[in-house]
């Protein structure tokens, strides 16, 4: 379905002109770009997001060697571990880029999400340094490529990054920034699919799950106070 609706959204690009999308996209980044608070605050942005995989890989690495507790997850019980890697691979990154691509008309609102995303990381290495946790029982290893690059590194792989579900927390900005009713909708089905496929793939505690919403929502809500003045 996913993949469906960004078929439509290209066509629907192509019948209005590639180029006056891309036109489009200029001539709003154009505007924004003059007024200097916007300049500061996206480059801030920015430079925030680099700095995560600058040091991420050696942190992770060191949660990674870190003894936690393991959850007794009566939900992960009822369910057989499985390898759904592909399938959770391709609703992530299908809705990030498709995500983007939507967000690149709206300026202000690429801003916002930057600036919320930037925060929900801030969030979610604190949880995992403060709640030190064991993967569940039967986890079937989730491998990442692109995390493997540019966030946990090539040394070990990393399965105590828990609490909260990072994944998770990526389909709650795409179910909030998505700016049509019919987007958010596709948007939230896909979410509970990859719901099941993580407690399937057994890479999260159930709780891990439940609460990447409340830290997703509260960084978006505090970040929409400073990016949309």
């Amino acid at each position: 379905m996913f993949f469906i609706l960004v078929i439509l959204q290209c066509v629907n690009i192509t019948k209005s002109g590639m180029k006056g999308f891309v036109n489009s996209i200029i001539e709003a980044w154009s505007e924004a770009w003059e007024k200097p608070t916007f300049r500061l605050s996206f480059l801030l942005a920015m430079l925030s997001f680099s700095i995560f995989p600058w040091k991420a890989a050696a942190y992770f690495q060191w949660i990674q060697q870190r003894e936690g507790i393991i959850l007794n997850d009566f939900v992960l019980e009822l369910i057989p571990s499985k390898n759904v890697s592909y399938p959770i691979f391709s609703i992530i990154y299908c809705t990030v880029i498709y995500l983007i691509i939507r967000l690149l008309a709206t300026p202000k609102t690429f801003l916002w999400f930057a600036w919320a995303f930037n925060l929900e990381t801030v969030f979610r290495f604190l949880t995992i340094y403060f709640v030190a946790l064991n993967p569940p029982s039967g986890i079937v290893d989730l491998h990442d490529p692109v995390a493997t690059l540019f966030i946990y590194g090539e040394n070990m792989t990393i399965t105590k990054d828990l609490f909260f579900s990072g994944h998770t927390a990526t389909m709650v900005f795409a179910c909030y920034f998505l700016p049509l009713k019919k987007e958010k909708n596709l948007a939230l089905i896909l979410t509970f699919m990859l719901v099941m496929l993580l407690l399937i793939q057994h890479v999260h505690y159930t709780i891990d799950i439940i609460m990447a919403p409340l830290f997703t929502l509260m960084a978006i809500r505090i970040t929409k106070m400073w990016t949309k003045n």
